[in-house]
């Protein structure tokens, strides 16, 4: 539940070591970051340019989502700088937020070609061509924000302050988006799940959506303490 995510607070951050005792730690997390901020800036400005010069929504998903699939599924490394301590995002918020993200990617996008996104021109699949262009927007724009601030943060040139502002307000309207499009698309998804899966593949994507109301009120209310935070430290 992303938004997934956004010009969100540090959830599940990638920023500092918390640990000195891996020298290649700083290097590797500039590197990490700015590799993520190129990819997520490159499939957002494509998914954009392509809606702007009038390109069909089907034809947009094919064009995107090769590269969206690829750097989506980097966000797991997340968890493994978790886990290692690396960063100081706590594992449970890391895995809720890097989750959601996965399964729709894979679990949906990938699954589902042409039934819901990127297929022909019935209801079902207009809606989900929208969702998808609702996910990549508040996906693509909360990630550049997010990862362009950690490679200012992570390699002492310091943050400017209007990234700072987009990075601690942005998620108040990009946060919303990506959920709302997240749960069309598992929506969207139930039928083709129960056709082509199975029925237990189908009660699985149910439980889902009912875990997103309570996780994604957890997820945002922890992002604005998290705000508060920031906003009191600076």
């Amino acid at each position: 539940m992303s938004t997934s995510t956004t010009a969100k607070p540090p959830p599940r951050a990638t920023t500092t070591s918390r640990s000195p005792a891996y020298p290649l730690t700083k290097p590797y997390l500039i590197l990490y970051n700015a590799l993520n901020f190129t990819l997520w800036a490159t499939c957002t400005v494509q998914g954009l340019t392509h809606l702007a010069t009038g390109t069909p929504l089907p034809l947009i998903f094919q064009k995107v989502y090769p590269l969206l699939l690829i750097t989506q599924s980097l966000a797991l490394l997340e968890i493994l700088h978790s886990l290692a301590g690396l960063v100081r995002a706590p594992v449970t918020t890391t895995v809720m937020q890097v989750a959601s993200r996965i399964l729709l990617v894979w679990g949906i996008m990938y699954p589902f070609q042409g039934r819901i996104v990127g297929g022909t021109a019935t209801a079902v699949t207009q809606t989900g061509d929208y969702a998808f262009l609702g996910c990549l927007t508040a996906w693509g724009v909360t990630e550049c924000i997010r990862y362009g601030f950690f490679v200012c943060q992570v390699s002492g040139l310091g943050v400017p302050g209007w990234w700072a502002w987009l990075r601690y307000n942005t998620f108040y309207v990009l946060y919303p988006l990506g959920i709302s499009s997240e749960c069309v698309m598992v929506v969207q998804a139930l039928a083709p799940a129960a056709d082509e899966v199975s029925s237990a593949y189908w009660w699985f994507l149910v439980v889902v959506l009912g875990v997103y109301v309570p996780g994604s009120y957890i997820l945002y209310t922890h992002m604005i303490a998290q705000r508060r935070k920031a906003l009191k430290k600076n």
